[in-house]
């Protein structure tokens, strides 16, 4: 108790006047000094305007042992002025996955990020720039200096005679720390007369971006061909879905996805069901092909069956309302979206502004970045600007001459694909869950089930086809153990949706600054992905523009950025 008081002390005592602080705790204890920090944080009148908190764990306890533990430590110890930030903790705590998590409290002014996993290893995977680290001893000290901003302090424990004390040092930099002030990931904090920001494209990765920096300040103007127009792809577009997805050996496209994931599931929370609908989903076991194992896989990789676990045939049926013949991993947090519900749920955060417009290139002036469209007019400027139009954005910057040789998007490509509507009374109603494997079909709405999805890789444009509904029937037919459905349906007519993915080699996305030109960002490439890497994508962009412990792992960061 009086340890943490004294570490709570020292940290507030610094932080007066100051914009953000980032505290790492990789003391291993039971997580009060995050709680006494934001107690603390509530009682200064001087706090700074955003505290992070950064804490190192080796794995995350279980609901139900987070609350025996505190309501222990809260009556013991005598700190039940902490009960209301343990409550709001608790709520939003996250299961046990490796990776960071990220929890916001304080309307994002306080934020917790758990970094779970072998300590050495998280301790590289880090970005992020600490003004005080609080251990239990120096040993990772020499580890941690490399994430040291300048005039880092470090409190650390010491016993003796029986009587714990703190120590606080200074942090020398290392030489790793030293040249993080030149990585575009790890600049200082924009400050807040020049905190507008302009987004080129109004999809999910557009306005998960707008949003992200909205609820951090920000005035945000975003513009996009055919937003407001009848015509917008997004608004035939009946339902998606979010969908997690795992690998045998947890590779950095299955941690991006779950990262991903829990970003989205996180910001969303709050939406209605008539937006994203919270149903779960079960991805078959393959009958041909490539065969994979998925109960081993499950096994394999130990998550928590809240998470993911592997079901019969039988259980599938019933969790699915229909009887299907394979088993396969169920996702119970998966859901189905409403993309155009989703889409003005974003657009209408306060501080975003959509506008329609058709962006032919960008120009820097003075440090200014102004949008123009073809005929030379200046449709928006800004100090900084966000590229997420799709395959547009390749487009966008060659055109502005910011294209580099090397960067990962002289190889983005545009891949059409179609998805198809079908009456629910033609599959008994439809599945409860979204149930996939080769395709996919969601839970019905409004008297509809999406089925899909096709990939045409040589398509001149993108439109509904006899060719493609017939394939997504058949896709549906294996998938829910209906194999007259085809021939029963084909030559009927039935309405879908057509549009493009823009893909990149190993179906990474690209998200992350322009190196060569300061101030421009892109977030595209999300292939099928959109729904999964908005919120990921607009948390990496805005918390790297305030200054925030990013909230995705160092190598995969790098993996995605574009140069």
């Amino acid at each position: 108790m009086n340890r943490n008081a004294d570490e709570v002390s020292s940290i507030s005592h610094t932080w007066t006047g100051q914009t953000r602080m980032t505290v790492l705790d990789a003391d291993f204890g039971q997580g009060l000094l995050f709680l006494k920090l934001w107690d603390a944080w509530q009682q200064h009148s001087r706090r700074p305007q955003r505290l992070h908190v950064v804490r190192l764990v080796p794995s995350l306890s279980e609901h139900a042992d987070l609350r025996s533990v505190f309501k222990t430590l809260l009556s013991t110890m005598h700190c039940e002025q902490l009960r209301p930030q343990f409550e709001a903790m608790l709520a939003v705590w996250p299961l046990n996955l490796p990776g960071l998590h990220r929890l916001e409290f304080e309307s994002g002014a306080i934020t917790l990020t758990l970094a779970v996993g072998p300590v050495d290893e998280v301790i590289q995977r880090l970005r992020l720039q600490v003004d005080c680290f609080v251990l239990k001893d120096k040993l990772l000290l020499p580890q941690l200096s490399s994430l040291a901003a300048s005039g880092a302090r470090a409190l650390i424990t010491t016993e003796q005679d029986g009587v714990s004390g703190i120590e606080v040092v200074s942090v020398e930099q290392s030489e790793t720390a030293t040249q993080a002030r030149s990585d575009p990931w790890l600049q200082s904090p924009v400050s807040p007369q020049e905190q507008h920001a302009l987004v080129v494209g109004a999809g999910f990765a557009g306005l998960g971006v707008a949003q992200s920096l909205a609820l951090r300040g920000w005035r945000v103007t975003v513009i996009d061909t055919s937003w407001g127009q009848s015509t917008s792809s997004h608004l035939h577009h009946a339902a998606a879905a979010l969908t997690p997805t795992v690998s045998r050996d947890d590779n950095l496209r299955a941690r991006l996805s779950r990262a991903g994931f829990l970003r989205a599931q996180s910001r969303w929370s709050a939406l209605p069901d008539s937006v994203l609908f919270r149903c779960g989903a079960i991805q078959l076991q393959r009958d041909q092909g490539r065969i994979v194992d998925l109960a081993a896989l499950i096994e394999t990789l130990g998550f928590p069956t809240q998470w993911a676990q592997f079901v019969s045939a039988d259980q599938a049926s019933a969790l699915a309302g229909i009887t299907l013949n394979r088993g396969g991993i169920y996702f119970p947090t998966a859901a189905r979206v409403q993309p155009q519900r989703l889409l003005d749920s974003l657009a209408a955060t306060p501080g975003v502004e959509v506008r329609a417009g058709n962006v032919g290139r960008i120009f820097q002036r003075a440090g200014i970045w102004h949008a123009q469209d073809d005929s030379g007019a200046v449709l928006a400027s800004a100090s900084h600007v966000v590229l997420a139009g799709g395959f547009h954005t390749q487009t966008l910057l060659r055109a502005s001459g910011l294209l580099s040789e090397r960067a990962r998007l002289q190889d983005m490509h545009a891949l059409g694909g179609e998805v198809t509507f079908l009456p629910a009374a033609e599959i008994a109603g439809g599945p409860r869950c979204i149930v996939s494997g080769d395709g996919y079909v969601l839970p019905q709405e409004g008297g509809r089930c999406v089925i899909g999805s096709t990939y045409a890789h040589a398509a001149q444009q993108a439109s509904v086809t006899d060719q493609g509904v017939t394939s997504n029937l058949h896709r549906a037919a294996g998938l829910l153990n209906i194999p007259e459905l085809a021939g029963r349906l084909i030559g009927q007519k039935l309405d879908g949706w057509a549009g493009w993915r823009a893909v990149l080699p190993g179906r990474l996305p690209a998200i992350g600054p322009v190196r060569q030109a300061p101030g421009v960002w892109v977030a595209c490439g999300f292939a099928s992905r959109g729904l999964t890497w908005a919120t990921l994508a607009g948390d990496l962009i805005a918390g790297a523009l305030n200054g925030e412990p990013l909230v995705l792992e160092n190598d995969i960061i790098d993996a995605i950025s574009d140069n």
